[in-house]
């Protein structure tokens, strides 16, 4: 069986359904090729935790001097030091 299958970029359930057509097509004929998707999902709980987390390390990376990543106030929240804090979180990584 072969198919074609056109995405409209401006469809969102059109793109979902294609989805979901392309993954019950692997799991119905790629036996032997088991990819997994996998989602890191946690609640609003969770994400508030990391949201405070993120704060104190923050401002305990900016008192200390010997430290060079966060040199101002500013620097909190810069792209760099936020993808540092969620390569700890997603990795499991401490400072």
């Amino acid at each position: 069986m072969k198919m074609t299958i056109v995405i409209d970029s401006e469809d969102t359930k059109g793109i979902e359904a294609a989805l979901s057509i392309a993954r019950t097509m692997h799991a119905k004929y790629c036996h032997g090729n088991r990819y997994e998707v996998h989602k890191e999902s946690f609640g609003k709980i969770e994400f508030i935790k990391a949201l405070r987390k993120f704060m104190r390390e923050s401002v305990a990376i900016l008192q200390d001097p010997e430290d060079d990543d966060i040199k101002n106030v500013d620097d909190m929240a810069n792209l760099r030091n936020a993808k540092l804090f969620a390569d700890r979180i997603f990795n499991g990584g401490r400072r």
